[in-house]
C-alpha cells in the first residue's frame, strides 16, 4: 500500500520525488514472492494473507506497466496465476490461498489486482471475471448493501458495500440494477 501511495504522488520505479523507495517497494515485493507465485511475509502477523497478496498484485501492476522490467513481468504473471487458480466455488477468495471458501472483502482485493494485471497487458481468463462477477451480485442483500459471506448470509454493512462497488467497477461492470441499488444503498 506504501508502493502505491509513492505510485499515485507521480513516482515511478526509479524516477519522481520518490523513485527509489518505489524501486524498494518493487524489490522487496519480488524477493517475497515464492515459486508458486505467492507474495507474502514469512513470518508476518496476519490472519488474512490473501489480502496482502492482492494489494502486493496490484502494486506489482502498477509498476510493470510503468517499468516494463521482465522480472517484474514474470513475477506479476505467477502471482496473477496464483489468483486464478485459487478462486473457489463461489467465485470468491478468502484468507489462505485454497479454493475453501470466500468473503467479500478479500474477493475485491483479487479483483482490483486482476484488472490492474490486465491494463497492464497481462492474461486473466474471462471466466475467472465473470464467476467473481457473479459472486458478487449474489452477495448483495434487497437493501442494496452487501453481506460479509454468502454462507453466513447476514446484514448490509457501508464498508463492505463499497467494497462490493468496487468490485463490480474493477470487473467492467459500471451500470445495471446491482450498481445503482448499491449506490443507493451508501448515498442513504
Amino acid at each position: 500500500l506504501s508502493g502505491l501511495a509513492f505510485l499515485s504522488a507521480g513516482s515511478t520505479p526509479s524516477r519522481g520525488p520518490y523513485g527509489e523507495e518505489v524501486e524498494k517497494c518493487v524489490d522487496f515485493i519480488l524477493a517475497h514472492t515464492d515459486s508458486t507465485g505467492f507474495i507474502n511475509l514469512e513470518g508476518a502477523a496476519t490472519h488474512g494473507p490473501m489480502y496482502g497478496h492482492g494489494f502486493a498484485t496490484l502494486f506489482l501492476a502498477e509498476a510493470y506497466g510503468m517499468s516494463r522490467r521482465d522480472d517484474v513481468r514474470d513475477k506479476l504473471a505467477e502471482a496473477v496465476k496464483l489468483i486464478v487458480g485459487t478462486q473457489n466455488q463461489e467465485g470468491g477468495w478468502r484468507y489462505q490461498p485454497r479454493r475453501h471458501d470466500a468473503d467479500i472483502s478479500v474477493t475485491i482485493c483479487q479483483v482490483m489486482a486482476l484488472r490492474a494485471a490486465r491494463n497492464a497487458g497481462l492474461y486473466v481468463p474471462a471466466e475467472t471475471i465473470t464467476r467473481c462477477v457473479d459472486y458478487v451480485k449474489r452477495s448483495q442483500n434487497a437493501d442494496g448493501g452487501f453481506v460479509y459471506m454468502l454462507s453466513t448470509g447476514g446484514t448490509s454493512a457501508f464498508p463492505r458495500s463499497a467494497a462490493g462497488i468496487v468490485a463490480l467497477y474493477s470487473a467492467g461492470v459500471y451500470e445495471g440494477t446491482e450498481v445503482e441499488k448499491g449506490l443507493e444503498y451508501l448515498m442513504n
